[in-house]
């Protein structure tokens, strides 16, 4: 990762955080989330998680303002935990590991886009049962 940009020292690109596990990610993101009673709602609505433009021109006239406020989340865990990092050891494998592909699709629990998924559905699972079905 040196001197990808010239210039920068070194240590502006070097990891400074920790790896959690799932656990760890999920209970972070649970504190985070569960401060702030609107974040909790925007998780929970189904619109939060996808984009209106791609339900054609009626459906966005229904879409509320924050229709795929959360369409990046996945991304945005990826980047923030470190999860395509190579020495982190919740997702790190290497092409002499026993990687699981299913159809041609890397479907391996250690894969940085199925942790992340993960992530969010608990995440979610566990925002629902703090907060009855019909506030949401």
């Amino acid at each position: 990762m040196a001197n990808v940009v010239e210039g920068e020292p070194r240590d502006s690109q070097e990891w400074h955080g920790s790896y959690l596990d799932e656990d760890g990610i999920v209970a972070d993101i649970m504190k985070r989330v569960s401060a702030d009673a609107e974040a909790v709602k925007r998780w929970l609505d189904p619109w939060s998680w996808r984009m209106p433009f791609t339900l054609g021109g009626r459906m966005m006239s229904d879409a509320p303002e924050h229709a795929g406020c959360l369409n990046f989340a996945g991304m945005a865990i990826r980047n923030f935990y470190g999860l395509w990092h190579a020495d982190n050891p919740h997702t790190a494998f290497g092409l002499e590991d026993d990687v699981e592909i299913t159809d041609g699709i890397v479907t391996d629990a250690r894969h940085p886009d199925n942790f992340s998924g993960r992530v969010i559905d608990r995440v979610k699972a566990e925002l629902q049962k703090l907060v009855p079905a019909e506030a949401v």
